[in-house]
């Protein structure tokens, strides 16, 4: 679940093939990907993981469990383009678990098979990879730039600028105003740090 700048909240339903975009009042007002029909073509997804946002309001979807690749929508849900195919490669994944997007446009994905996090520009070229950071399953965007990986705060460049206690990993990642850090876990915990 994500909630984008506009504040509607978006929901990946991984089982149904489908991303929802829903607004305060929980109303589905659009769908990504077909309901209960798997698929790699402009339609539909294949288990999908995650779902991003571009300055410019395009939409991107990780499409991971049971494909690999990320495909790309503008804000009114129609279809760009899409790039990944499974593999080790540059801009080949293992699985694409999640995505964020930063001010600039760049797109950042946790291959979380192949631990790493390669990054591309808004077209899918590649960039450029941060390996050796595990396997990492969730990113968030802060609103200065940094990026969450797990328990790993993270300039742009990749490079470590914090750690939370006990490098708690996670599934899920959502930052407060205040800039305390709630990270999910597979188990059903949620585990709150708060900022000094």
């Amino acid at each position: 679940m994500r909630v984008d700048p506009e504040g509607n909240i978006w929901v990946v339903d991984a089982g149904a093939h489908v991303v929802y975009k829903m607004n305060a009042q929980g109303r589905v007002i659009l769908q990504l990907g077909t309901k209960g029909v798997s698929g790699t073509d402009s339609t539909h997804f294949n288990l999908p993981t995650d779902v991003g946002f571009a300055p410019n309001g395009d939409i991107y979807v990780s499409d991971g469990y049971g494909s690999a690749r990320v495909v790309k929508y503008t804000a009114d849900g129609e279809y760009l383009l899409q790039w990944g195919k499974r593999g080790t490669g540059p801009g080949e994944f293992g699985l694409p678990h999640n995505l964020v997007v930063d001010a600039q446009g760049r797109v950042y994905v946790t291959d979380r098979d192949n631990q790493r996090i390669q990054v591309f520009d808004s077209k899918g070229k590649f960039l450029d990879q941060w390996k050796d950071v595990g396997g990492v399953s969730t990113l968030f965007m802060t609103k200065d730039n940094y990026i969450w990986t797990g328990g790993v705060l993270r300039n742009l460049k990749g490079e470590v600028v914090a750690r939370l206690p006990g490098n708690p990993g996670g599934h899920g990642t959502n930052v407060t105003e205040s800039g305390d850090v709630f990270i999910a876990q597979l188990s059903g915990i949620v585990q709150k740090f708060v900022k000094h």
